[in-house]
């Protein structure tokens, strides 16, 4: 039984609470930090509900920032320096599926009844110490039960993204779903593709921080959430290899939640160029940075072949300028997981040996790319090479002997080596490989 709780929510939260009940308006803590305290786990973020106007709140504060005023909502910069948004009570009057239409409220109990799930739908008010439950939250915490607030339906209608909301609840916090909310996710999942690109790809961030996001795709393809958005991964979210690929999402840090994209996006198959095409379509369709989809293509391109425990240094290093040393550690953190979700304990010893050499050619810089060379563009010209894409290949000809054998990376080595392919016709192959 979930004993009566005990709230300690930040100093700095307690003085804009403090001041705004000073100045004769209500201050409640609701959301996610009310039910994670409740069940006495560690909780960031912590917001404030009131009575007051945006104007009145940002009156009383002398930092502020407008995160939304139309939705009543002012970020208030505490004495910590820390953000705490602090929202008028509400009412939703006219909603989409996506946008609610709202008016300020002057009671908790009418903002309360607008929240998605019961266990969401608490509040504690720091000045008087008193609990909001009117859904009974807290006994569907105890119960391990998600329950929406009022008609379930009529819940999900307002705000489609409370599908993914339930998915994403009921597998952090392993509960079960209640049988009539259960009914009317049924029916709403079709509505997804009503939702936003960022706000689908912001909830997915937040199921992959997850201590074990698994549980929560493992709904996601039950229940026909991965089709629309994910149609890559659709197909194949089943069988022995779908949860092979769960067990090494799981195996990953929730931190880093990126790299258990890639993981997802590796289900999806095909050859090489597929598999290459398929990433780029999802983390395009889902908006995610040029950056993301950059680092996630070239993942997803390089995921195989990976070093084998009996390759030599040379082809160590010449993997490493394959793939560039940057990502080394992200195709092996992957590969890790892989082995660690799959249970294959020979697997995981035969990747600790292998990238204890590849840390060993990264420690010791061996050169693996044409920047670490020990000369450059400008000193190939002064030798007579034409400017243009032979200075580049003799480049990568250069690297390739230095890869070969790292002790050659010597200025003058270099440059006798370049004069002798200019000299002895080496051009003529370096020209050959232009054309191909």
């Amino acid at each position: 039984m979930i004993d009566r709780p005990v709230f300690q929510p930040p100093p700095a939260l307690v003085q804009i609470a403090e001041r705004l009940e000073s100045a004769g308006c209500q201050a409640w803590a609701v959301g996610g930090a009310i039910r994670d305290a409740i069940l006495e786990r560690p909780r960031a973020d912590w917001d404030l509900a009131t009575d007051a106007r945006p104007e009145e709140v940002r009156e009383l504060f002398r930092r502020t920032v407008p995160l939304g005023l139309d939705h009543g909502t002012v970020g208030v910069l505490g004495q910590d320096d820390s953000m705490y948004e602090v929202t008028t009570f509400r009412l939703d009057v006219e909603t989409d599926g996506r946008h609610a239409v709202v008016e300020f409220a002057t009671e908790i109990e009418d903002d309360l009844a607008r929240r998605d799930f019961t266990i969401n739908a608490i509040a504690w008010r720091p000045a008087t110490q008193e609990l909001r439950d009117p859904y009974e939250g807290i006994v569907d915490l105890e119960a391990g039960v998600l329950r929406a607030v009022g008609e379930p339906s009529g819940r999900f209608a307002e705000d489609y993204l409370r599908v993914l909301r339930a998915f994403r609840f009921a597998g952090v916090y392993d509960l079960e779903i209640e049988p009539e909310t259960l009914e009317a996710l049924r029916a709403a999942v079709v509505h997804l593709d009503r939702l936003s690109a960022e706000r689908v790809r912001e909830e997915l961030m937040k199921v992959l921080s997850a201590d074990v996001p698994s549980r929560s795709l493992l709904m996601y393809a039950d229940f026909g959430a991965l089709e629309g958005w994910y149609t890559e991964i659709a197909p194949v979210a089943e069988g022995h290899a779908w949860v092979e690929a769960l067990g090494a999402i799981d195996a990953l840090k929730p931190h880093r939640a990126f790299l258990r994209v890639v993981r997802l996006l590796l289900c999806a198959g095909g050859g090489p160029e597929e598999s290459v095409d398929k990433a780029e379509g999802l983390l395009r369709r889902l908006k995610f940075s040029n950056a993301e989809i950059r680092r996630g293509t070239h993942l997803v391109a390089h995921y195989r072949p990976l070093v084998h425990p009996a390759d030599g240094s040379a082809s160590i290093r010449e993997w490493l300028s394959t793939v560039g040393t940057e990502f080394s550690r992200d195709l092996f953190r992957l590969h890790f997981a892989a082995a660690r979700g799959s249970g294959s304990a020979d697997a995981e010893r035969a990747l600790i040996y292998t990238w204890a050499r590849v840390h060993d050619e990264i420690v010791e810089r061996s050169p693996v790319t044409v920047g670490q060379l020990a000369v450059d563009g400008t000193d190939l010209l002064a030798l007579g090479l034409p400017a243009g894409p032979l200075v580049g290949l003799m480049l990568e000809e250069l690297l390739a002997q230095v890869i070969d054998a790292p002790d050659r990376n010597e200025r003058d080595v270099l440059l006798e080596s370049a004069r002798e392919l200019i000299e002895l016709g080496g051009l003529d192959s370096l020209e050959g490989g232009l054309q191909e």
